[in-house]
């Protein structure tokens, strides 16, 4: 049975029979019994934390398989190779290990245990700022390896201006969902799959978006195509599934065919439909850019190129990364009865650990310390990161101590990496080794920075504003010269399913399972929210100020409609 004291409050949730936790507050001398989504069954304690309730006695996974994502073996092989020190108890974030002697050993560890107090924040030359806030320079200036150190790794970018406020409508309304279909869906560079998906000439899967849907394929070695999924005489679907090296693509209809190249072979009858093959006979083409081991496409013919649309920044801070080279060990979806811009929200920000993930407090710090920059299309936050304080608890690290939590952390990290990838995890600095970004490119691609794994896609349900997909994948480190497994295929958990039935995501499914418990009731309150517009802070909730900025510049709607 789970069991574990508040951060916060210090009380004792104890899981007991049927999904029932009993919570002990020594300090009050009350204590109260309660279904873990929150009901209160007795007792004098009549409210609880829903997401400790959650956390405590809601569905949940194995032991064995509760481990933090950054050290999760890519294979049944690599699981045996790995030393048992590697893994993380419950709840527990790999990143805050001090010692060799406790890696592992987080049921020995103390819990951190401390009463909400504000967080006073600090004036800095770039603005307001966490109390714990540690400018970026000093962990550049004091890495071990500087001259390893990405020059963009050194770059600041706050996001300029103050508080947003933005009308809820922009969450539901079916006229907003059609203008993101015609202003971003069909004019956006986006994520359609990894070049691993179609790992042979004519494989091919369909991407679909919205109401829209294309045939991406693999026509050669380094060479990709993708289709509009529509035949041109009649628009039928030409492909109703993934596929295997095709040798063409054939209209179930009338017959019609097409090469893998997107020429047209055959057309029945042809003396029926005169100058048809020269003007219309071609399948229409999506732009297709190959970048970092994903394959991305974009139906506008007239767009900028790829390049210039993600910008130099966030093309030089995964260049040493070779994401192309990771394995896609997991693949995971959902439907989430929320907005899809909603849900990609939760994870454009820290702010809400301290009340969403109470379990990462009991070992680490609240986050309110992360740091957020814009560049252009793409947001990082979570840069260079030594969690350790916690401001909204009064506990803040002098700079010095978080130097050292730094410099284990990378250490931990070199150790670990060097299991999976060899000698070559010496070309990175300390700084390289700790990265866990948390990035975003505009509008909906969400590739974690370093060695994190995890990427994130947000998309609408078909043409369902109140609904959205949210997949995501796990890419493991890999050796450079040593073949990849067959890359994992999208699995679809029912959306009356906890993320938790996909053992596979470790304590990232519980970390989704509170995530989305927020945004399908945010989704429910704002249709009843007056004023009727969201708020967004000025640093913490930035980058999502920064998107709704291009939202609008895209959508061609001016503030505030």
């Amino acid at each position: 049975m789970r069991c574990e004291p508040h951060p916060i409050s210090g009380a004792v949730y104890q899981e007991v029979e049927g999904g029932k936790v009993r919570v002990e507050d020594k300090q009050r001398n009350k204590s109260g019994l309660f279904e873990w989504d929150g009901t209160w069954i007795e007792g004098d304690l009549t409210q609880a934390d829903i997401h400790f309730l959650r956390y405590i006695g809601g569905p949940t996974m194995r032991a064995e398989k509760d481990i933090f994502w950054s050290v999760m073996p890519p294979t049944p092989e690599h699981a045996e190779q790995i030393s048992a020190k590697f893994k993380t108890g419950s709840g527990r974030d790999a990143q805050n290990v001090s010692s060799d002697e406790d890696k592992g050993q987080s049921q020995q560890r103390p819990k951190i245990i401390a009463p909400y107090v504000p967080d006073p924040g600090q004036d800095t030359e770039e603005g307001k700022r966490s109390a714990a806030y540690v400018p970026q320079e000093y962990f550049v200036e004091n890495d071990r390896k500087l001259d390893l150190v990405p020059e963009v790794y050194k770059k600041s970018a706050p996001y300029p201006g103050g508080p947003k406020k933005v009308p809820v409508g922009r969450f539901h309304e079916q006229r907003f969902h059609d203008l993101e279909v015609e202003h971003i869906w069909k004019k956006c560079w986006q994520m359609a799959c990894r070049a691993d998906d179609i790992p042979e000439v004519g494989d091919h899967i369909l991407y679909k978006i919205a109401d829209l849907e294309y045939i991406v394929t693999r026509t050669g070695e380094n060479e990709f195509k993708a289709y509009a999924n529509a035949c041109p005489h009649r628009g039928r679907r030409i492909c109703e599934r993934d596929g295997k090296k095709a040798a063409m693509f054939r209209c179930p209809f009338h017959g019609w065919s097409w090469g893998i190249d997107g020429k047209m072979k055959e057309l029945t009858c042809e003396w029926d439909f005169p100058d048809i093959r020269e003007t219309d006979g071609d399948l229409t083409e999506a732009r297709v850019a190959h970048w970092a081991g994903f394959i991305f496409i974009n139906p506008d013919p007239d767009g900028e190129s790829f390049e210039d649309y993600a910008g130099p920044e966030m093309l030089e801070h995964y260049k040493k990364n070779k994401l192309e080279n990771r394995y896609k060990m997991l693949h995971v979806g959902k439907v989430i009865k929320a907005n899809w811009k909603l849900m990609q929200e939760a994870f454009l920000e820290a702010y809400h650990s301290i009340a969403t993930h109470p379990q990462l407090l009991l070992q680490g710090g609240d986050l309110a310390e992360t740091r957020y920059d814009v560049f252009g299309n793409w947001g990082r936050l979570g840069h260079i990161n030594a969690s350790g304080s916690s401001p909204q608890r009064g506990m803040i690290l002098p700079k010095e101590r978080t130097l050292d939590i730094f410099r284990m952390m990378a250490d931990y990290n070199a150790e670990y990496l060097r299991s999976l990838i060899g000698d070559e995890v010496e070309e990175y600095s300390d700084i390289e080794l700790i990265e866990q970004t948390f990035n975003n490119l505009f509008p909906n691609f969400s590739p974690w920075g370093g060695w994190a794994r995890i990427v994130y896609r947000f998309r609408p349900h078909g043409d369902n504003p109140d609904e959205c997909i949210l997949d995501t994948m796990l890419l493991a480190p890999w050796p450079k010269d040593k073949p990849k497994p067959p890359a994992a295929k999208l699995q679809m958990i029912d959306p009356d399913e906890p993320w938790v039935s996909c053992e596979d995501l470790g304590t990232l499914a519980r970390i989704f399972d509170q995530d989305t418990a927020n945004i399908t009731e945010v989704h429910k309150g704002l249709k009843t929210k007056n004023p009727p517009h969201v708020i967004y802070g000025a640093y913490q909730e930035s980058i999502i100020r920064a998107f709704h900025d291009r939202y609008e510049q895209r959508l061609g709607l001016k503030e505030g409609e």
